[in-house]
């Protein structure tokens, strides 16, 4: 830990060093003297430190930066114990950041650190420069992706734990400064260490796919979540008791056809009541017991009354406690009863989005239920609500990729691509009536599925399975060319790409059957689903653009 003089103001970039200054910025003028001194073009790690993850409600505890690899900065802000040393008022934070934020920034995860700033200040960074997080995601989608991860990775370096610096059932306001200074500019001074070292790794064609549609991603993501959605806290309430009150009818009957009272959410009294009370065939066991999943409960299905209804009372239970009760809790803690989720950039290899806090991209669809949790979603007075998705934009992929003539032709005439595939599979007496085998058939190839898959999907036999399986590759035989290309592949050099260029990297060499098998489906389904991750983002890119232009 340093302190520094007005002696020497004037930062500029340097080669990333191994080891640092953490420097702590109590002084106002000389806060405002050290950024006013950082070369014009140069870019700037940045990091806040809060006291909380969420970004509607965390509060600005202080924030680190670092320029040269050498000197990293703390400016405390917001401590609160004590005997706390001098700090940098809010006044005088927001003047720093707005000059500060005019660099070249960088960060890791920016999109919480901006959401941050703009809740507390009401003002943000318009472009990011870069974010190591998204970078470390383009280089290997399979990295795991934290400051932590990638510090060891990259540098052998340990970071300073979040656990060893704030003290369980506290947050960062009660961490001293000088402690609260080593952790928080460790992690800017790492930030510019890993865009460095990301920058170099990157070919320049990701770079520039970073530059396009990742990095103004970020910015997408975070007006998206700072907008949130509403919900109609009224509804959902009244869906609440309904929920509670068809769970409590099942239990009852669950009680009655097995003759006994149990916690029906214990896999153990569940199991001791199915295999030893009524003496049902126990499929599989666990270190705990009999297993219970849904996998044996579907073999049981016909084997006695009650499983049916223990598997609608999971369904029940599961939409109330995931969905029903949390969508409650967060409406009713936000003052316009918006839902505010966190969208998960680098979740998932493919590329396609996840989010959490809550999750909203899994309602279900088929059941009565989740029709009904999805109707609770309003818009604003005065808008309306719309949806927009891409029209089997995954076959279309093939068509284009593949360049299938009958494919294409069928998409290009605008025809009913499931009804041509049964037209040519079944011919025209069985075409409608057969549309939906074709549909399954045609997804599922996307996504690896085979003979036992499409058997168990559509009902039939794996037998008949096979030979609809069959029948398309004869069908459709440049699909099939391509579809085996995508997976020989992989398999000699060891990745995919996206129409955009991303990569995802499979060890087929270290393989053993089963993973080989799971690599080569998932291969051939990165292409497709990550190449439709890309469009959508670079929709809702274009999209969002449009809405800043309106501002």
């Amino acid at each position: 830990l340093a302190k520094v003089s007005m002696d020497d103001l004037h930062v500029k970039p340097k080669e990333t060093q191994t080891t640092f200054h953490a420097i702590l910025l109590d002084d106002a003028k000389l806060l405002l003297g050290i950024i006013e001194g950082i070369d014009e073009d140069a870019v700037v790690a940045f990091d806040t430190e809060t006291n909380s993850l969420d970004t509607q409600r965390a509060k600005i505890i202080g924030f680190s930066f670092c320029v040269d690899g050498e000197n990293s900065y703390y400016v405390p802000i917001n401590h609160h114990y004590l005997g706390v040393g001098e700090q940098i008022s809010m006044d005088v934070a927001r003047e720093a950041l707005q000059k500060l934020l005019r660099y070249k920034i960088v960060g890791q995860n920016l999109k919480y650190d901006l959401a941050v700033i703009e809740h507390n200040f009401g003002f943000t960074c318009k472009t990011i420069h870069a974010d190591t997080m998204v970078m470390a995601w383009l280089l290997n989608p399979e990295y795991s992706v934290g400051l932590d991860a990638l510090s060891s990775r990259f540098f052998k370096h340990e970071m300073i734990k979040f656990k060893d610096v704030v003290q369980k059932g506290e947050d960062f306001s009660s961490v001293a400064l000088e402690k609260a200074c080593e952790y928080a500019s460790e992690d800017a001074w790492m930030t510019l260490r890993l865009y460095e070292k990301l920058k170099e790794m990157l070919s320049p064609h990701l770079l520039e796919v970073a530059h396009r549609v990742e990095f103004p991603f970020v910015q997408t993501l975070r007006r998206m979540e700072k907008e949130g959605i509403a919900i109609d806290t009224d509804y959902f309430e009244l869906l609440h008791v309904k929920t509670d009150n068809a769970i409590e009818a099942l239990k009852q009957e669950i009680f009655t056809l097995c003759d006994a009272h149990f916690n029906l959410n214990s896999t153990q009294q569940l199991g001791v009541v199915l295999f030893e009370k009524l003496g049902l065939p126990a499929l599989k066991k666990t270190k705990t017991g009999y297993s219970t999943d849904e996998f044996v409960l579907q073999e049981l299905f016909d084997k006695h009354q009650s499983i049916p209804k223990i598997l609608e009372y999971r369904e029940l239970y599961k939409l109330k406690s995931t969905y029903i009760e949390p969508l409650l809790k967060y409406a009713k803690t936000s003052p316009l009863k918006r839902i505010h989720t966190s969208f998960i950039h680098t979740g998932t290899s493919t590329g396609r989005l996840s989010s959490k806090d809550p999750n909203l991209q899994n309602i279900p669809v088929k059941t009565e239920l989740g029709r009904e949790i999805r109707k609770g979603f309003v818009a604003k007075e005065g808008y309306t609500l719309v949806g927009v998705d891409y029209s089997q934009i995954e076959l279309r992929l093939l068509a284009h990729f593949s360049e299938d003539k009958a494919m294409v032709e069928a998409f290009c005439n605008d025809l009913d691509i499931h009804r041509q595939t049964a037209l040519k599979l079944f011919g025209e007496e069985l075409a409608d009536a057969k549309r939906g085998v074709a549909k399954s058939i045609n997804f599922g190839l996307l996504y690896g599925m085979g003979p036992k898959k499409l058997s168990d999907t559509l009902g039939i036999s794996t037998k008949e399975a096979k030979s609809y399986i069959e029948g398309y590759f004869e069908t459709f035989p440049t699909i099939k060319e391509y579809l085996s290309s995508i997976a020989e592949f992989a398999k000699k050099e060891g990745y995919v790409e996206t129409l955009l260029g991303r990569r995802r990297y499979f060890d087929f060499e270290h393989a053993n059957g089963m993973q080989f098998a799971m690599y080569e489906r998932e291969a051939v389904n990165t292409v497709f689903q990550g190449s439709a991750a890309d469009l959508i983002k670079l929709s809702m890119n274009k999209i969002m653009q449009e809405c800043v232009d309106d501002e």
